[in-house]
């Protein structure tokens, strides 16, 4: 199945939509961050400080749409938050090996719009706090905490290969080869240990921090420690096919295919993914839009890295489901896309908006029209 113009003109009419509305958000928020679907207005995002991954996500949409737009204005509103993030690298506050999205989608998106060299030095910095997380005994960058906590030393995350970008653009802006051999090490790791014989994925993993032997894997947002999660299998769709731009190493290539195979084997074609592939017959099939955004991004990028058009037709296949069945039309919305789920095994963020559902909508949205920026890739500075 082909993208014909009527299906490129529905999602070209969403670009201006989106823009208005991030536009008005960006007044209503006063320099709050959107978390997720606020639990008592549906309309709206529950906000919070810049104290958490999901900062990097409304970071990241400021910038796409100063992409599409070219206004300075949208420059300005994009620009406005990098103060932010620089306080939370200075005080410390919750940096963990989230660091790659959070600074990939503000200090390293301003420095390819604007060039200026604060952007630069502070995605440097970041880089090298999360060249830091690197545990040599097992080649992992560790998830969450420091190496002081006995029960998070030894875990690893499959959320993590998205963040390995921010360290293959360090090592290319320095020369530093440490960075490079941090990311493909992990990268390694992950797939041999996150990845199972089938292409699907475990959640998180543990190995011994003074050995390197592997423990298991453990779950923290799926149902079960060897279900599926189903944002987790988007992840490693982008986040392999990110390490094989970087790197050309066959394996990731391979790794980031046998992943799109699987998710794309758990979809029903006419549904939003469920929360997870893998759930008992009396559990909630909860929906998550984020997961198909993240999923047809990662498509849309394994297409270019094989030449292989399949791909890209399911991807375009998962962004008519959202477009269909998620994306918000209501007036006076702050939202892009209903039925995302952020934590379910919590209870917090369930069937309703996420902000990072709404960026990788609108990034594999624009990537669809070829009017995306590269936050990501080795292509662009």
């Amino acid at each position: 199945m082909t993208t014909t113009n009527i299906d490129l003109d529905l999602f070209t009419a969403i670009l201006p939509m989106a823009n208005k509305r991030i536009r008005h958000n960006y007044v209503a928020y006063d320099m709050s961050f959107p978390a997720y679907g606020n639990p008592t207005l549906d309309t709206a995002y529950k906000l919070t400080a810049n104290q958490n991954w999901l900062a990097a996500f409304w970071s990241g949409l400021l910038w796409l749409v100063a992409h599409h737009s070219q206004d300075p204005d949208d420059v300005r509103r994009a620009t406005s938050l990098l103060p932010s993030f620089i306080k939370r690298l200075d005080d410390n506050v919750r940096l963990n090996h989230d660091l790659g999205f959070l600074f990939t989608l503000s200090a390293r998106a301003q420095w390819q719009h604007t060039e200026h060299p604060l952007a630069h030095a502070t995605a440097i910095r970041a880089a090298d706090v999360l060249l830091g997380r690197f545990r040599p005994m097992g080649g992992f960058i560790q998830a969450w905490d420091d190496e002081n906590n006995r029960d998070e030393r030894g875990r690893f995350i499959i959320d993590c290969m998205m963040n390995l970008p921010l360290l293959y653009w360090a090592a290319r802006e320095t020369g530093k080869p440490d960075y490079v051999r941090a990311a493909t090490a992990h990268a390694h790791t992950s797939a041999r240990y996150l990845l199972r014989d089938d292409g699907s994925s475990y959640h998180t993993f543990y190995l011994n921090p003074e050995t390197g032997q592997p423990i298991g894997p453990k779950t923290h947002q799926g149902h079960a420690d060897d279900s599926l999660w189903a944002r987790g299998q988007g992840w490693a769709i982008y986040g392999f096919t990110m390490a094989y731009e970087w790197t050309q190493e066959p394996a990731f290539l391979q790794a980031a295919q046998s992943a799109a195979h699987r998710y794309l084997a758990e979809v029903t074609t006419d549904a939003i993914a469920p929360w997870d592939f893998r759930l008992p017959t009396d559990s909630i099939a909860y929906p998550d839009s984020s997961a198909d955004a993240i999923a047809a991004g990662g498509l849309l990028r394994l297409a270019k890295a094989t030449g292989n058009p399949t791909y890209r037709k399911n991807a375009e296949s998962r962004l008519r489901v959202l477009l269909e069945k998620a994306f918000d039309t209501r007036s006076g919305v702050q939202g892009l896309l209903l039925h995302g789920s952020q934590h379910v095994p919590h209870g917090y963020g369930v069937d309703t908006y996420t902000i990072f559902g709404d960026f990788f909508f609108l990034e594999a949205v624009m990537t669809l029209l070829n009017a995306a920026p590269d936050f990501w890739g080795p292509q662009a500075k």
